[in-house]
Order: C-alpha cells, then structure tokens, then sequence
C-alpha cells in the first residue's frame, strides 16, 4: 500500500504482483477398487494463446483390460456469454467379460455448453460403439459368450442431444453432511444420422441433515431413470415378446458400491439364460427402468486420530430393481431388492472411499451377492 496518486483524502494506492502460473501441467494417478486398479495420466496447456482456453489430453489403463484416451479442448466464455464450451474426442474400451461377457469400443465426438454456475449443461454426442464378445479361450475363431450377446455384436451409431440441471446446496460434494442435491438428465437419441433412437429421462436427489447430537446425520437419497425407444430398424430389432428393444449400450446396469450395496457390480437385473453359455449365472443384459433409494446415519468415528482425517461411520439400507420394458409394472416392488449394511466412508479431495459389509435381505438366485466391498464410490448427494 501506498500514497494515493490522486492524492486525494481517504484514498491510498494498493499494489498487487503476482506471477502466473505455467502453461503445461501434468498429473500421474491411481485409483483402485475391490475388484481393480487404474493408472491415469495427463497434462494440459493453459492459456496457449492468451484467451484463458486450455487444452487437456488424459491416458487411463485398469488391470481388467479398460482403456480411455481423451483430448478435451475448453474455452471459458463463448461471445462474451458465461457459457463455457468444452469439444472432447475419446476412444474409450470398457471391459464387461467378467459379468457380460464381452467388451465394448466407443469413439466419440461431444461438445458441451455449460454454464459457469455448472447448473445447466447442453451436450451434442456422436458415438460410434461396437459390441465385441469375449472369445473362447482354447477354441480359435469362437466365441464364449450367450446368444443374447452374440445379436448385440453389430456396430451401431448414436446421435443424441442431453440436457441436465444440477441444483446442489450440499456442504460438500463428496462425503456431506448438510444440504440437498437434485439433478435431471434428459437424453433424445436418433435426431439427423444414426440407427440409435430412443428417449432417456433420469432424476437424482438427496437430503442431508445434521442431528444435533454427537455429530450424527441423516441421509435420504434416491434416482429414477428410464430409457424407451421412440422407433426400431431392422437393425434394432424386438424382444422376445414383441417389445422394441434397446442395445446394451443404452441400457442401465445396477449393483456395486455406486449403486446398490451388497450386490456386485451389474449384480442384479435381467440376465441371460444360463443354457446360454457366457457367464456362471448368465450374462447380465441391462435394464430399461431402474430405481434405487438410500437412507443412512453417519456419525464421526469416535478416535481423535481417524476424526481428524474425516473418518465417519455409517450405516445404511439400499433398496432398488432393474427391469426391461417387457416385464409387467408389478414387478417393480414385488422383485425390488433390499439390502442393510455398515461401513466407513472417507473423502479423498475429489473421491470417496468406503469399506461396507453389507447383507442382501431380499434377492433373487440369479443376483451377484457381494458382502464386503471397497473402493472408491460415487453416491448421488
């Protein structure tokens, strides 16, 4: 601070020197979860040319054979508006052989418009996916996965627009203990090119409140989605009862410390028949209507040590079901699946770790049980 040059009364000039920051950044990681480990890699030019732009390449590889590449460039305000635009182009091969047998590439062109309060978010997305079943492993030029999956095996084409809301008031976007969250998502597939065309609508929410005692909360959490195609081709084809189909792509899975504790990852929903071949209780195919709700207590770990790095307990109950269009309405509470458990749960900056012991009290033979879990999780709220 200095004297004002203006040398007026009451003013004094403020002189502030920073330095900026470099133009290339890199980060190295690994994340890992019961089942699996992933390595990223990334770097990043800031403000190459001097309009606050940035352009951001990310490498991913997972134990279990998952690979991502990505190159996102980001520019902060279009024409002066605070609408952000983000263009990304990713290859992305994802790896279901251990409950669906088969692997899945997907090449990608999106652009993103969203806004600087990140409450609203309009997506153009054109995909290029390709069902790759799993092949035998003794037998040359053969295949080890059900019929089910063998007619996915056909390359298909998606054109969709998305939109999402996203009103979050929770104190913190990992591991809260205050506040709400809701979010929308609305997804029309098959508008210009394409042989993808189908309606998606999903809803998310939760609840967070502090119960005045011992650092006690209580969390009540919950999602809705739906997929329906709007039209078939040939290509598309129809279910065994006549009902338009969507493909594995588009479809819901449902199980795992993401989604329903106690149950494996694509744990539960429809399957194919074990007749089949494929997995040992039949490959898991996706469902187009999917609920879960959540309701849980939280409390501080009481060890000064483990509070101070926000350890808390919990403890939970999960309910949810996963069905296609072809099965009856009734069926969405005669079959849902309930589990209870207790945990730990730990935020790491952007991830939330958990350890759970959870036991299914309502399942069907065909679901995957999964009691102890750990890794990183992603619930809504």
């Amino acid at each position: 601070m200095q004297e004002a040059a203006s040398q007026n009364p009451g003013e004094t000039d403020l002189l502030i020197k920073v330095a900026e920051k470099g133009i290339f950044t890199a980060y190295t990681g690994t994340s890992f979860t019961r089942d699996d480990i992933n390595f990223e890699a990334s770097g990043s030019l800031r403000n190459p040319t001097g309009y606050a732009e940035s352009v951001e390449g990310t490498y991913s590889r997972s134990r279990l054979g998952n690979r991502s590449v990505r190159v996102n460039l980001s520019k902060p305000r279009v024409r002066g508006a605070n609408v952000r635009l983000d263009c990304e182009l990713h290859e992305d091969t994802l790896n279901y052989e251990r409950t669906s047998s088969l692997r899945e590439k997907v090449q990608a062109l999106a652009f993103h418009l969203t806004t600087h309060n990140r409450r609203h978010r309009l997506t153009y997305e054109m995909a290029l996916r390709d069902i790759l079943p799993r092949r035998h492993l003794s037998t040359p030029f053969a295949y080890d996965a059900s019929l089910s999956i063998m007619r996915e095996a056909t390359p298909s084409l998606k054109s969709a627009f998305k939109y999402k809301f996203i009103d979050d008031r929770r104190n913190d976007g990992v591991l809260p203990t205050g506040g709400t969250f809701f979010s929308g998502l609305l997804e029309l597939a098959g508008l210009g090119v394409g042989d993808v065309a189908y309606v998606k609508a999903e809803v998310a929410g939760a609840t967070h409140k502090p119960l005045g005692v011992g650092g006690i909360c209580a969390h009540l959490s919950g999602v809705v989605g739906v997929v329906r195609p709007t039209s078939w081709r040939m290509r598309e084809g129809v279910g065994e009862e006549g009902v338009p189909r969507t493909r594995f792509s588009d479809r819901y899975v449902l199980g795992g410390l993401q989604t329903m504790r106690g149950f494996g990852y694509s744990g539960l929903g429809p399957r194919a028949a074990r007749k089949e071949g494929g997995c040992l209780k039949g490959d898991s195919l996706g469902g187009d209507l999917k609920y879960v709700a959540t309701a849980a207590l939280t409390m501080p770990v009481p060890l000064p040590l483990l509070d101070k790095f926000g350890l808390r307990w919990q403890v939970f109950a999960d309910a949810g079901n996963l069905l296609p269009w072809s099965a009856p309405l009734a069926s969405m509470l005669s079959d849902m699946r309930l589990s209870c458990g207790t945990g730990l749960a730990m935020s790491l900056g952007a991830a939330r770790v958990e350890l759970n012991y959870s036991l299914p009290f309502k399942r069907k033979g065909s679901d995957l049980e999964q009691r102890w879990q750990f890794g990183l999780a992603a619930h809504i709220g």
